[in-house]
C-alpha cells in the first residue's frame, strides 16, 4: 500500500466511478482499477460493490476511505513542513464552489493566488445540491475549502465544527424574455405570477428554498414545470419561452434578449462564505488560499 494507491482509491470512492476518479487524478482508468485491485488483494476483501450500475463502498471500503483521507492529509502536512524549511509552498488544494459566486470575483482571486504560489495546484470542484450536502462533504475532508451560501445574519445552521468567513452577497433576480410584458411591469407580486410556469432547481437546493419561501409567505402557489441543475440551462429555457427562472442577478444581463423583472418582494439576499472544517486542519497551501480569498472579498 502506498500513498498513490490511496489517492486513486479516494478519487474513485468520492466520484463513485472508476472513469471519473481516473480523470480527476489525470491517469488512465486501468491504473485506477489496478490500484484498487491491489488494495483489495492486500486487505483480502472487496472495497466496492456494484448496485444498479452504481459503484458503492462496502463496509471495509468506508472504513478505508476515512483512514485514507487522514493519511493523505498528514502526508500533505509533511510536505508543507518541508516546504517551509526549503522556502517554497507547494501541494494541492481542493476548493468547492457554487453555481454562482455572486459579487465575488473568484477567477481574479485564483489568478492572484497562482501568481503568488505557482507551485500550488488548485482543484476547483463544483458542488451542487442541498446546503447540508455541501457541509457534509467539507466535514468528510472531500474539500479543503468551500464557498457556501450562508444567512447574512449568522451561520449557526451549518454547525460549530465549520469555520465560516463571509466574503460576498448573493442576490436572486427573476429572468424573463425582454419581449415579455413582465419586462415592462413594475412591482410585480407573487399573485401576478400565479399563472406563469417556472424553471427552477431541485427542492432542497439553496436558491429553490429561498424562492419557495417567498411564494409560501405570500400564500401563492407557483408551478415549477422543469427542474434543472445549472444556471445556463435555466436561462436558455427562458430564452426559448419555456418559462421564468430565478437566477443570480449578475447572470441575467449577460444573456441577450433577457430582462430582470421588477419584483415587489424580491427574494432575500444571502451571503457567500469561505468555509473550512475544524476536524481537518488545513494544509499550509490551503491556509494561503484561504487568506487570498478573504483578501479579495467583495464590498457590499
Amino acid at each position: 500500500m502506498d500513498l498513490r494507491q490511496l489517492a486513486y482509491f479516494v478519487a474513485v470512492a468520492e466520484e463513485r466511478s472508476f472513469t471519473r476518479g481516473a480523470q480527476r487524478e489525470h491517469i488512465v482508468q486501468s491504473a485506477a482499477s489496478a490500484a484498487v485491485a491491489k488494495l483489495e488483494q492486500e486487505f483480502g476483501t472487496a472495497l466496492f460493490t456494484r448496485a444498479h450500475r452504481t459503484l458503492e463502498l462496502t463496509t471495509a471500503g468506508r472504513t478505508l476511505l476515512a483512514r485514507a483521507r487522514n493519511l493523505l492529509a498528514e502526508a500533505q502536512r509533511a510536505r508543507d513542513d518541508i516546504g517551509r524549511l526549503t522556502g517554497g509552498l507547494s501541494g494541492t488544494v481542493t476548493l468547492g464552489t457554487q453555481l454562482s459566486t455572486g459579487s465575488f470575483d473568484l477567477i481574479a482571486a485564483l489568478s492572484t493566488f497562482q501568481a503568488e504560489h505557482p507551485d500550488v495546484v488548485v482543484r476547483l470542484r463544483l458542488s451542487v445540491g442541498p446546503l447540508a450536502g455541501h457541509a457534509t462533504a467539507l466535514r468528510e475532508g472531500r474539500f479543503d475549502l468551500m464557498l457556501l451560501p450562508v444567512p447574512l445574519h449568522g451561520s449557526a445552521v451549518l454547525g460549530p465544527d465549520l469555520v465560516i468567513d463571509p466574503i460576498a452577497r448573493l442576490r436572486l433576480g427573476l429572468a424573463c424574455r425582454a419581449d415579455d410584458p413582465l419586462a415592462r411591469a413594475h412591482r410585480v407580486t407573487c399573485a401576478d405570477l400565479a399563472d406563469r410556469r417556472f424553471i427552477d432547481f431541485p427542492e432542497g437546493w439553496g436558491n429553490r428554498t429561498i424562492v419557495d419561501s417567498v411564494f409560501s409567505e405570500a400564500g401563492t402557489k407557483r408551478t415549477v414545470a422543469l427542474e434543472v441543475v445549472d444556471i445556463a440551462t435555466a436561462l436558455t429555457m427562458v430564452q426559448q419561452r419555456v418559462g421564468l427562472a430565478f437566477v443570480p442577478e449578475e447572470a441575467i444581463p449577460a444573456r441577450p434578449g433577457l430582462a430582470q423583472v421588477d419584483l415587489a418582494t424580491p427574494p432575500q439576499t444571502t451571503g457567500l462564505a469561505v468555509a473550512a472544517s475544524r476536524n481537518h486542519p488545513p494544509s499550509e497551501a490551503a491556509l494561503a488560499l484561504h487568506r487570498t480569498l478573504l483578501a479579495a472579498r467583495a464590498t457590499p
